[in-house]
């Protein structure tokens, strides 16, 4: 059996969940014949929550850390700038130990294929004990943190990057050209709404088209002191749908359950979305069709990135903080934005995720051993 080893960014749930969807591709398509071992920490019970239904045989799990993502203010949305350059420091000044421990973790393995998403520890041990890699990402920590760290800083994490064998390029990424035997570009995907389970939360909902419905999702990783006060909460109108660490209380609102993992089938029953411009939740609303109100922030060069490739291919609109806190949700606004332009990457989320899985397949050892599920 070959075994995979998959590396997921620390940060956030939006690397997890993209993750998911490759991995449960992958393994259809391989007829479960691969041994894969996902290796993160922090979204680790997420994942497995998400992935029970496969056996140890086929999925393992090993609680490590794997990169150290952004820093925000105390109730913020925004980078705290001053606390991410010390702990940065720290993770470099640890970082030849980091890939190290992998390096003998690869070995005692067998692993024959490293992905990664996005954590640069993994390409720098790969290539120490010559295994294939391939990064899946739509940015890299190196050109994250271009607008945060001095560049001289950044030289540790552009290296190990730069030893990356095969890159796949997810939209917004605008990075150097990584991938030193092979590049890829894919489009956006999602993980694949169940139509069971559609109907089953629209039952549960009571959706009957007379509210619009809203999904509010700010990320696991984010805290916003102010949220209680917004004005939108107020509107009979609006049915909204926030993430489960939104602390809001309303007859309007719904959160979803802690430990659901599952969130495309709410954003799959939404009118629209508003989010920070994360990947994870901007790739499902275009995979699925749905406008998108996007908050500003500063110095994020994934945020302008991402927003760059919606241009001219999916409807959305920014909008600072500020302005969030007083907006009416209506349904003029939604039929504004629908209006502004086609949705040409709906409904193609199943051929960008294919594309990418045949990609990975084709780099492992055994290749006729994956085709064999085909």
């Amino acid at each position: 059996m070959i075994t995979v080893s998959y590396y997921i960014s620390d940060y956030g749930y939006g690397h997890a969940a993209r993750s998911i969807a490759v991995i449960r591709s992958l393994l259809q398509f391989s007829g479960n014949r691969l041994r894969i071992i996902i290796c993160c920490s922090k979204a680790l019970s997420f994942i497995k929550e998400s992935l029970k239904e496969y056996d140890q045989e086929i999925i393992e799990y090993r609680n490590v850390s794997t990169d150290l993502g952004y820093i925000l203010k105390q109730g913020s949305i925004q980078p705290d700038i001053d606390r991410l350059t010390v702990e940065y420091l720290k993770y470099i000044e640890g970082f030849p130990q980091l890939v190290e421990r992998e390096c003998k973790f690869l070995r005692q393995e067998n692993i024959s294929l490293v992905i990664s998403d996005i954590s640069p520890i993994p390409f720098a041990a790969a290539n120490a004990v010559n295994i294939k890699s391939v990064g899946i990402s739509n940015f890299t920590w190196y050109t994250a943190y271009t607008q945060m760290l001095e560049e001289h800083l950044l030289t540790p994490i552009k290296e190990a990057y730069s030893q990356m064998d095969y890159f796949v390029s997810l939209p917004g990424a605008d990075e150097p050209y990584w991938g030193r035997y092979g590049h890829l570009r894919a489009g956006f995907f999602c993980r694949e709404p169940l139509e069971k389970d559609l109907e089953q939360l629209s039952y549960q909902l009571n959706l009957n088209g007379s509210k619009i419905v809203v999904f509010f999702a700010l990320g696991m990783s984010i805290g916003v002191d102010d949220l209680k006060g917004m004005q939108m909460w107020e509107d009979d109108s609006c049915l909204f749908i926030v993430s489960s660490n939104m602390d809001i209380d309303h007859k309007n609102v719904i959160r979803i359950p802690e430990h659901y993992t599952e969130s495309q089938h709410y954003v799959a029953l939404s009118d629209i979305v508003i989010s920070k411009p994360g990947w994870g939740t901007v790739s499902e609303a275009v995979s699925l069709g749905k406008p998108l109100l996007l908050l500003k922030r500063d110095s994020f060069v994934e945020d302008d990135n991402t927003v760059a490739a919606l241009n001219d291919n999916h409807p959305y609109k920014q909008i600072e903080w500020e302005q969030l806190k007083h907006l009416s949700i209506t349904r003029e606004l939604v039929e504004s934005l629908n209006s502004r332009t086609t949705k040409q990457a709906a409904n193609r989320r199943n051929e960008n995720l294919q594309k990418i899985v045949e990609f990975a397949a084709e780099l492992t050892v055994e290749r006729q051993v994956i085709k064999t599920g085909w």
